[in-house]
């Protein structure tokens, strides 16, 4: 009876957390994978990707697929529990939400939150400033991941960011070894296999309005191997579950124009005609790549003209906004706009990156797939149409 109640507070806590990421954050979250969550081997590691703490929310779809649900920790960094988490991380424009969320975490509502979805805190000093001395913080870290490998053994799932970090230039960053703590000590210790389950989030995020977040899980597995082969091994699975988005592909087509621009010394000028051209043609040529393999999954609603044009509408919108791009005619048929090379091409430290610059995080996360593959669909001037003007 006790075991039912916790997993109905679960439930109901986790439900919560969806609801609040659609109607608060607007997110449209799209589940991909979901026959890999029908009768998971327990317990389990959900190893998820990790660019900001927008997309959390909409892992409650992963939670609601399950079967069956398992009540789990979660292996996050300290600031959960500062009492400042919504305020500090969800940096939100509309005043009425920003108060909103300054309450909450007043109120103390995302601690008990939290702590009743069993939030575990794990010190990062990679990431900080502070100056400790190594072999204190070896100490420190290995106690912290033994409380994580007990609840293992003890047959409860962990939720844990392998990547360790937010900061990035975008695209997969460096595995940290925490999984491959987990996996191994548990077997060696308790000869108990923990299966890994790779889970590659994805927001198409430049786009003016609700935010489709894209989740895509792969297949459960058990990996035993050196620490280095292991930790390639999950960000190889992690790598070949991506999602190619609108903002990945509008952001590096800018991003093509900026450069060529740059190295012309031309001002580039792009129609909204020459735009949806261009992009027709580049979302035509990685769909059969992603057909063939050679890249891996893409958004394919993007192939329907319909939705296709709203997201061209809604990134042209985020764009002008945010000074990517400078309108010279109003008319949103046949608008005109002058490419902002400068904004586009501007280079930030890792911990800023996305945020100042999200229009060149968003292009580094598509080419990271391969610069090969990916700038040959990207001669934007060799299409027809394209214009250029001291």
């Amino acid at each position: 009876m006790k075991s039912r109640c916790k997993h109905l507070i679960f439930d109901v806590v986790i439900s919560c957390f969806f609801i609040a990421g659609r109607l608060l954050m607007r997110q449209r979250p799209r589940l991909k994978g979901r026959e890999y969550l029908a009768n998971v081997p327990m317990p389990i590691i959900f190893t998820v990707t990790h660019d900001s703490y927008f997309e959390i929310p909409s892992l409650a779809k992963v939670y609601q697929a399950l079967k069956p649900r398992p009540v789990f920790t979660v292996m996050a960094k300290e600031d959960f529990l500062s009492g400042t988490y919504l305020s500090s991380n969800f940096k939100i424009k509309n005043s009425f939400l920003k108060s909103l969320f300054l309450l909450l975490d007043k109120s103390g509502l995302p601690r008990i939150f939290f702590k009743i979805m069993n939030l575990s805190t794990i010190h990062r000093p990679f990431i900080e400033s502070a100056v400790q001395k190594k072999d204190h913080l070896k100490e420190e870290i290995s106690g912290q991941l033994s409380h994580f490998k007990e609840t293992i053994a003890q047959g409860m799932s962990t939720l844990v960011f392998p990547e360790g970090t937010t900061w990035g230039f975008g695209g997969l960053k460096k595995i940290r070894s925490s999984v491959y703590q987990l996996v191994s000590s548990t077997f060696s210790q308790y000869r108990k296999e923990v299966y890994v389950l790779p889970i590659n989030v994805k927001v198409d995020r430049l786009i003016q309005g609700c935010k489709d977040v894209f989740i895509n899980v792969g297949e459960p597995q058990f990996i035993i191997k050196s620490k280095e082969e292991f930790n390639r091994h999950l960000y190889d699975s992690l790598q070949k579950l991506h999602t190619i988005t609108f903002s990945q592909i509008g952001a590096y087509y800018l991003q093509k124009a900026a450069e060529i621009g740059s190295r012309t010394r031309q001002e580039i000028h792009l129609s909204k005609e020459v735009v949806t051209g261009h992009i027709e043609k580049i979302i035509g040529d990685i769909h059969s790549k992603v057909k063939g393999k050679i890249l891996p999954a893409l958004d394919t609603s993007l192939i329907d003209a319909r939705y296709r044009a709203k997201k061209i509408n809604g990134f042209l919108q985020y764009c002008t906004r945010n000074n990517y791009l400078i309108e010279m005619s109003r008319d949103t048929e046949t608008g005109m706009y002058v490419v902002n090379g400068e904004k586009v091409l501007t280079q930030y430290p890792a911990k800023v990156f996305r945020k100042l610059n999200p229009v060149g995080f968003h292009a580094n996360e598509l080419v990271s797939l391969g610069a090969q593959e990916i700038e040959s669909l990207f001669d934007i001037f060799g299409l027809p149409n394209a214009q250029a003007a001291v």
